[in-house]
């Protein structure tokens, strides 16, 4: 089974949206006739085709062919919807039609099953024309979902530009739309995607988050629980998968409903679940089978691996079955890389391991010096040390692309794509380790130094500094991800994976105030019980 085109696919993850009740009528979301059927590509979700063929391996009251073949019929109705709702916006371009359209693309991607219509909703030049149309000259949530929906799609528009019509000769947000819910959960949405000294958004964020937030006390129950899990999870930096659950359960409280949709997200969701389980039996039983948890001792039940075999009978006999189990591990994985694209990266996969392991020796050094190293030496070193320059080193090469280059640049110079994430899971990382009082903290704590570097500041304040790294490293990110100046070069699934990386890095670190971790708890119940 190839690992990687699971684990791409459940990287694909994305947004969602309120629309006005009026624009998500039940008609036409259901549609019966003869129809050529529509088979989501291996390329975009293989996982479908892996489930019909591992099925004995899962425990489920499923019968998972007659799942996946709901699953077809429901993208089927949906598909057609959407190809209705295209004729009919050829055929009369009203506003009304365009939201109606708009919102349907929204809560297909809210819900995270976009993926399965990608001529309908990333390349029909219909949609474009008409978030220009509703971008500049609809209402706050219109503008402001065709904003966020372009900016997503990689069409260079001007926040600025959008939103200056709602501000006042000051350049703030004029009263009159502070009442505006739908417009103002929008506007909240669009301002985390500030690609830097974007002042619309960051006015856009401070105007939304106090108006919600003032507005929950007289909101509807369920209209205000919705506008609490915005603020707290927040649409752009959020994980979209964990997201798209409780979107579903807010459509399924409104008054009109697309069931085709509603349905064919909650089959999408079984399926994943089974996938995932699948996955996580196959990881396990290639645990036990490697043997390290029962050759060490000390080992932890995770996956650590490192070339030449003949080297290793001169380590000690743990370190001899590490070493071992890594270069069989990444020799394997450099084999399936050829068959499936002709080029065999084991060289780059050894220098980024390498890599890593040197990043280690120098944390070690310090600790054993009992050194406190400058806050930008160790974060820069905290960027290799975090693992992920060495996870998109094998995602680089498990998707095929140029190898020969990227993989090298990812090596020899960290672009801003996979550093921004690096930054932003090390400095979580170093929050969370603050306040779990199991970690020991050992390997250092960016706030730590930082408090030592400046003697005169409080904890809090050194933990704000930390909080303000991070939300520059979210601008840095969404920047080289959206920019069409700052492209990092690099395909957008792949960009996509690293936004999903960074987005992940709040669920593994989002504490609550008694060291839990309860999305990450939820999350985890979610995608495999």
């Amino acid at each position: 089974m190839a690992y990687w085109q699971v684990f791409s696919s459940s990287l694909r993850l994305e947004p969602f949206v309120l629309s006005p009740a009026a624009d998500a009528t039940a008609a036409g979301c259901r549609s019966t006739g003869g129809r050529r059927a529509v088979r989501p590509s291996p390329a975009i979700y293989p996982g479908l085709q892996e489930l019909s063929s591992h099925s004995s391996m899962l425990s489920t009251d499923f019968d998972i062919q007659v799942l996946m073949e709901r699953h077809e019929r429901l993208t089927n109705d949906v598909k057609e919807m959407l190809q209705q709702q295209r004729w009919r916006h050829y055929q009369k371009t009203a506003s009304g039609r365009g939201r109606k359209r708009m919102t349907t693309i929204d809560h297909l991607k809210r819900l995270c099953i976009d993926h399965y219509f990608p001529d309908e909703v990333d390349r029909d030049d219909a949609t474009l024309s008409m978030l220009e149309e509703l971008s500049h000259g609809g209402d706050l949530l219109d503008a402001t979902l065709a904003l966020r929906l372009m900016r997503e799609a990689g069409h260079n528009i001007s926040a600025d530009e959008v939103l200056e019509r709602f501000t006042d000769d000051n350049g703030n947000f004029r009263l009159d739309y502070s009442k505006d819910i739908r417009g103002l959960l929008s506007l909240q949405d669009i301002s985390h995607m500030n690609m830097g000294e974007e002042v619309s958004l960051c006015k856009a964020k401070e105007f939304s988050s106090r108006n919600l937030k003032s507005a929950i006390n007289y909101l509807e129950p369920n209209l205000a629980r919705y506008v609490r899990h915005t603020l707290d999870h927040p649409y752009h930096v959020s994980l979209m998968q964990y997201k798209a659950r409780h979107h579903l359960s807010y459509l399924q409280i409104l008054p009109t409903r697309c069931t085709a949709m509603e349905e064919l997200a909650l089959a999408d969701f079984q399926l994943n679940k089974l996938l995932h389980q699948m996955e996580m039996q196959e990881i396990k039983r290639w645990w036990m089978d490697l043997g390290l948890a029962q050759e060490i001792p000390v080992a932890r039940d995770q996956v650590q691996k490192w070339w030449d075999l003949a080297v290793a009978d001169s380590l000690p006999r743990c370190m001899r079955s590490c070493y071992r189990a890594l270069y069989t591990v990444t020799n394997n994985i450099g084999h399936i890389v050829e068959r499936e694209h002709g080029v065999n990266p084991i060289n780059h996969l050894k220098k980024a391991w390498a890599m890593l392991f040197d990043g280690f020796m120098t944390e070690t050094k310090w600790l054993s010096a009992g050194q406190s190293p400058a806050s930008e030496d160790y974060l820069r070193n905290g960027v290799v040390t975090s693992g992920l320059p060495l996870v998109f080193v094998h995602l680089l090469c498990m998707l095929g692309q140029d190898l020969g280059k990227d993989a090298t640049e990812f090596v020899d110079h960290i672009p801003s794509v996979i550093s921004c994430p690096a930054k932003i899971l090390r400095l979580w990382d170093d929050l969370g380790s603050a306040k779990d009082e199991a970690q020991e903290g050992l390997d250092g704590s960016y706030k730590e130094i930082y408090l030592k570097e400046n003697p005169g500041l409080s904890a809090s304040e050194a933990e704000e500094h930390v909080r303000g790294l991070i939300l520059g490293e979210w601008e840095q990110l969404n920047c080289e991800c959206f920019s069409s100046l700052k492209r990092s070069g690099f395909s957008n699934g792949f960009t996509q994976a690293a936004l999903n990386i960074a987005r992940m890095v709040g669920v593994m670190y989002g504490y609550d105030g008694e060291q839990r971790l309860p999305v990450l708890d939820d999350y985890i119940r979610n995608l495999l019980f």
